[in-house]
């Protein structure tokens, strides 16, 4: 159980991303109190981002039989808030801890993350096809697209115009943060309706 009543959508992009790419790796804090249940008392956000990748996390568990804090949330009944004052460099990131969040709340799942570097040949838009030349907000440049992975298919949810800067350039794959619950959700039923099954130059507006 977690003893917050909320984590910050900055920090859980943050560690995310350190976990992924930086090694980063730093025990969390636990007490085992009333009733012999679990409680986090530091490292929360270390928590839910390791659920995510479904790795073990690295703990000291200190022994307090009586303990029994004010707050005590499940991963999926705590809140994400964004802060103000985000670095540019975390938007991206950010982006993608909130449309994830968001997505396994509604359906009541705690959702599977990984990185990829997926061939643009296997994704599918979920997005009408882009009108003019492709246009990528600057700050979302150097971060991966997001993807939600269902039956061996590949949707993209955020990152369309980077996927058709990619095409365009030549290039044959792209950096993914992907994820999946396991089971349909809404922007895979807009996907087959809007029909659009790959990504090609007429989709890109060219």
């Amino acid at each position: 159980m977690l003893t917050q009543e909320y984590l910050e959508s900055d920090k859980l992009a943050l560690v995310l991303r350190s976990v992924l790419f930086e090694g980063y790796n730093v025990p969390i804090i636990v007490i085992t109190g009333k009733n012999g249940k679990h409680f986090v008392v530091d490292g929360h956000h270390r928590v839910l981002v390791y659920a995510w990748l479904r790795r073990r996390v690295l703990g000291y568990t200190l022994l307090i039989p009586k303990y029994s804090p004010r707050v005590a949330r499940t991963l999926l009944e705590v809140n994400v808030i964004n802060p103000i004052n985000t670095p540019v460099e975390l938007f991206c990131w950010r982006h993608i801890v909130n449309t994830t969040r968001f997505i396994e709340k509604q359906h009541g799942i705690l959702a599977e993350v990984w990185f990829e570097e997926i061939p643009i040949t296997k994704l599918k838009p979920t997005e009408p096809p882009i009108r003019g030349s492709p246009k990528p907000h600057e700050s979302s440049l150097n971060c991966p697209i997001l993807v939600y992975k269902l039956n061996n298919e590949y949707y993209v949810i955020d990152g369309h115009h980077r996927v058709c800067v990619k095409l365009l350039a030549g290039e044959k794959n792209i950096s993914s943060l992907v994820f999946t619950l396991g089971k349909e959700i809404g922007l895979v039923k807009t996907a087959r309706t809007i029909g659009c099954i790959e990504f090609n130059e007429e989709y890109c507006g060219n």
